[in-house]
C-alpha cells in the first residue's frame, strides 16, 4: 500500500495544529469582512456541534491555522464539513472569486503532545502576522485573530439560516419564514490548558505579557536584518484574491513533521504510539482490499475506499 500522505489518526488526547493554504496562494483571507464572518460562523457551528475544543484560530492572507483538540475523535469530519462551508461562502461573499476550489489540498496537521506545545503553537498563530514581516503588533493587521477573545474569555455569537429546512419547507408547500429557520452559534475559546487555576483577569494580564515578550524579541531579530514592517495603510490596501510578494513554496509531499515539540521523551513516545497503529493499519488495508471485509481497522482509522461489498444472496 503507497500512502502518499501521514497517516492521520485520531486520538482525544492530543492537541492538534492545522494549516490550509489558498489555491494559487490567493489572498481570499483578507480584507474582506463579510466573507470572514461567515467563516466565523461556520467554525461556531461545527465547533458546537461536534465538540471541539479550540485554543486559537487565525486567518492570514492565503492560509489559517487552528489550535484545537477533538475529544469526539471527529477531526476529519470537523474539517470535511468546515472547508466545505467556507468554500461556499466563498462564492457568496467574494466578487473575485472565479469559483472551484478555494483551498489548494487537504490541509496540514500535526500533532501537539503536551501543554506547552500547546501553548508554543498558540502564540505561533497569534504572532503569525508579526513573524511575517506584515505589522509590528498583531492588532495592525486587517484579519482575525483570536487572541484577545481566547485570553479575554469572550464568547462571540453568529446567525447562521439553515436553508435546508428552509428550502424544504418551501417544497412542502409552506410559506417559511427565515428568521424561523435562522440558529445563533456561539465561538468560544478554551482556556489554555495548565492555567485553570488563575483568575480571568490573572490569567489575561500573564498571557498579555507572554505575547509581548515574544513579540519584541520577533520584532528585534526582524529590524536587525535590515527589514521593515508593512504599514496600516498598505495593509488595508491589499486587494481581496491578489497574491503575495513572497510565497512560501511547498507541494503535498514536502516533508513535515508528524509531531511538534521540544521534549524528546514526548516525540519519541508519540512516534513508537503513531507507527504501531500506522502498521496494523497497512495490514488491515491489505486484508480489506483483498476481500476480507470483516477486517477491523486499528482505533482512531479510517477504512480507505475500496471494492463495492457485494450483497448477500
Amino acid at each position: 500500500m503507497s500512502q502518499s500522505q501521514p497517516l492521520r489518526i485520531e486520538n482525544p488526547d492530543l492537541g492538534s495544529f492545522t494549516t490550509a493554504r489558498t489555491q494559487n496562494q490567493k489572498l481570499w483571507f483578507v480584507n474582506n469582512r463579510a466573507f470572514e464572518n461567515q467563516c466565523l460562523a461556520y467554525l461556531a457551528k461545527y465547533q458546537e456541534k461536534q465538540g471541539v475544543t479550540l485554543y486559537a484560530k487565525v486567518f492570514q492572507g492565503n492560509h489559517y491555522h487552528i489550535v484545537s483538540k477533538f475529544p469526539n475523535c471527529n477531526r476529519a469530519t470537523f474539517y470535511r464539513d468546515y472547508n466545505a462551508r467556507m468554500a461556499e461562502s466563498a462564492r457568496r461573499h467574494i466578487d473575485q472569486f472565479e469559483g472551484g476550489t478555494l483551498l489548494e489540498r487537504r490541509y496540514s496537521e500535526q500533532a501537539l503532545p503536551l501543554d506547552e506545545d500547546i501553548e508554543e503553537r498558540f502564540f505561533y498563530a497569534a504572532l503569525q502576522p508579526v513573524a511575517a514581516g506584515l505589522c509590528e503588533k498583531i492588532g495592525d493587521y486587517p484579519s482575525y485573530n483570536s487572541f484577545d477573545d481566547a485570553v479575554s474569555e469572550r464568547v462571540r455569537h453568529f446567525k447562521l439560516v439553515d436553508w435546508a429546512t428552509y428550502n424544504e419547507a418551501k417544497r412542502n408547500g409552506k410559506r417559511p419564514k427565515i428568521s424561523d429557520h435562522t440558529k445563533t452559534y456561539s465561538l468560544k475559546f478554551s482556556r489554555l490548558p495548565g492555567y485553570e487555576n488563575l483568575s480571568s483577569a490573572s490569567y489575561k494580564k500573564l498571557m498579555y505579557q507572554k505575547l509581548e515578550a515574544r513579540r519584541l524579541d520577533i520584532v528585534r531579530a526582524y529590524k536587525a536584518k535590515g527589514h521593515s514592517f508593512m504599514t496600516k495603510h498598505e495593509l488595508r490596501k491589499t486587494m481581496t484574491g491578489s497574491r503575495p510578494k513572497n510565497i512560501k513554496k511547498s507541494n503535498r509531499n514536502s516533508r513535515r513533521p508528524l509531531v511538534l515539540t521540544s521534549c524528546i521523551n514526548a516525540r519519541k513516545q508519540f512516534h513508537d504510539w503513531y507507527f504501531a497503529i500506522y502498521n496494523s493499519y497497512k495490514q488491515a488495508v491489505k486484508m480489506y482490499l483483498s476481500g476480507d471485509y470483516s477486517t477491523v481497522f486499528p482505533p482512531g482509522t479510517y477504512k480507505p475506499p475500496g471494492p463495492l461489498i457485494p450483497f448477500a444472496a
